[in-house]
């Protein structure tokens, strides 16, 4: 098929499980829809002429763009990145790690990228170093998605925020205010259930008065190990208290079912005292249900629905146990309680970036700085979760430090007990989450800049 004069590149930079699922998702499924509308135009054979193309290019309603992913060094990566990325709808093209490193470095590039004479660069994840470079290379604009990075300014056309208070950081670090665009929170863009919350608790099998507690142990391994049976452990102490729970959890698509079996026979899981089996369902016994992963029974008897569905599981869950990241401002904007838990009994599995990844990763001596510096660092954080970091009070509880499976369980059962106190929560961070359409917005910004280029 001959290539159009007219079609651009987009060229996209993300790391880990967080932007991917939260900022590049979004962002993409929105492009997939506007690319949709132009073949279906195509197919309706709408004759357009130079003039109108060029019109179209500037009001959205032309995407005859090619988007090649490239997914640098990060110390937050899963491994699972390029694989997740590529079942992406909307992708023509991932480059990985040492793809992306070796054409930054000595020019070579990715297998059947041939990059267009115009493009922009978009940042959504990592350091913004390899976006800068990346559309240096390309001689194409670039913009940054950010939550308050600010570093290579002059290297960005544009930097969009989610939040007022943001680009007041942004301001603060020099950059001009010209530059900075308000679009929303684009993890907001990615909460799409596909089944409402009757539903789905219906397929799940919880019962009338049932309470439905969801797991959120993470997507990258080295917190996934510990804090599934942190978490399970938990679960198995909060059904004690409240017979009939019922306990689900949600398996990030970064997680294989090789994982869960290794997390269960790990060393965490033995310090926190938890068995268990867990059995993946195989194709043939999923069903109509194609989200369900598995079934997990722990040693106490506990039996644990394990799926790959997300959205609708936090839609159905009268409350969730999860980590800090982006689940916590997905399920604020669902208006579902959480209790977010950050244990630090082994910090030096904590992955960090910049120098501090760099000093932690040394031989013999990393893993002690790491023990040291991590808990005076979080010290110094007033909040950790999304929603409690946007209102500067604790909106949801956070369990912290050298906490154990017993302290989080309390909080637990004394959640799941109190209905009014869970509805309390959710109006307020549903409030503080905002609205969707950051990823429409961000579009918006990505024509101006290719208009300001190129005309």
């Amino acid at each position: 098929m001959e290539e159009r004069s007219d079609r651009w590149e987009l060229v996209i930079t993300v790391n880990s499980p967080g932007e991917v699922s939260g900022w590049l998702s979004p962002v993409l499924d929105r492009i997939s829809r506007a690319r949709e509308d132009v073949r279906v135009r195509a197919r309706a054979g709408e004759e357009q002429d130079e003039r109108r193309d060029r019109a179209q290019a500037c009001t959205g309603q032309e995407w005859d763009c090619r988007v090649t992913v490239f997914v640098p060094p990060c110390p937050f990566a899963s491994g699972a990145e390029c694989r997740v990325i590529r079942a992406l709808p909307g992708v023509d093209l991932v480059a990985g790690p040492a793809e992306t490193f070796a054409y930054l470095l000595f020019g070579k590039k990715p297998r059947g990228f041939a990059p267009s004479p115009k493009g922009v660069g978009l940042f959504l994840g990592g350091d913004l170093i390899y976006a800068a470079l990346l559309a240096r290379r390309l001689k194409y604009p670039a913009l940054a998605y950010t939550e308050g990075v600010a570093g290579w300014s002059g290297s960005f056309a544009r930097f969009a925020v989610p939040y007022p208070n943001v680009a007041d950081k942004l301001l603060a670090k020099g950059v001009a205010k010209e530059k900075i665009r308000l679009v929303g929170n684009l993890m907001l863009d990615a909460v799409a259930p596909r089944e409402t919350k009757t539903g789905t608790r219906r397929r799940l099998g919880v019962g009338e008065g049932s309470p439905l507690l969801l797991l959120m142990p993470g997507s990258r391994p080295a917190h996934f190990e510990g804090m599934l049976p942190f978490f399970l452990r938990t679960a198995e102490l909060a059904a004690q208290e409240i017979p009939g729970v019922k306990v689900v959890l949600s398996l990030s698509p970064f997680i294989a079912d090789g994982q869960v079996a290794g997390a269960l026979q790990g060393e965490l899981a033995g310090l926190f005292g938890v068995t268990g089996e867990y059995r993946p369902v195989g194709a043939a016994d999923q069903g109509t249900d194609i989200t369900l992963s598995g079934r997990l029974v722990t040693g106490e008897g506990l039996s644990v629905i394990v799926s790959r569905g997300r959205y609708e599981l936090m839609a159905a869950a009268d409350m969730a146990l999860t980590i800090p990241g982006t689940n916590t401002m997905e399920l604020s904007f669902l208006g579902t309680p959480m209790v977010v838990t950050l244990p630090l009994l082994y910090p030096e599995r904590i992955p960090l970036e910049g120098w501090p990844g760099l000093l932690g990763g040394l031989p013999g001596i990393g893993k002690i700085l790491k023990r040291r510096l991590i808990p005076k660092f979080l010290e110094k954080m007033a909040f950790t979760a999304w929603p409690n970091r946007l209102a500067g009070e604790y909106l949801v509880p956070e369990i912290r430090g050298e906490a154990r499976p017993e302290d989080l369980a309390g909080k637990t059962v004394e959640l799941l007990r109190n209905e009014e106190e869970r509805k309390a929560i959710a109006a307020k961070i549903k409030a503080v989450a905002g609205k969707a359409g950051a990823a429409r917005r961000l579009m918006e910004l990505i024509r101006e800049v290719l208009a300001e280029r190129y005309g």
